[in-house]
């Protein structure tokens, strides 16, 4: 089974249209048929405040894939 994948990328992050470019993993996933959530979160950027305020989510993603498999 394929483990599902979550990532919140922040919309004002100074590095998502050079370098981070979430679009093209989201393609490569969906060229798979790999399940992937990605959240664009505005108002957000690539600071602690940003991790800080998901954290809790994806730990809690991460515990109940684990725990299904």
């Amino acid at each position: 089974s394929r483990v599902p994948i979550l990532i919140d990328q922040g919309e004002a992050d100074e590095f998502l249209r050079e370098q981070l470019k979430p679009e093209h993993f989201q393609a490569a996933c969906k060229a798979f048929d790999h399940p992937l959530t990605l959240r664009l979160q505005p108002d957000y950027d690539h600071s602690y405040y940003f991790i800080a305020s998901f954290i809790g989510e994806h730990i809690k993603h991460h515990a109940e894939t684990l725990n299904s498999q």
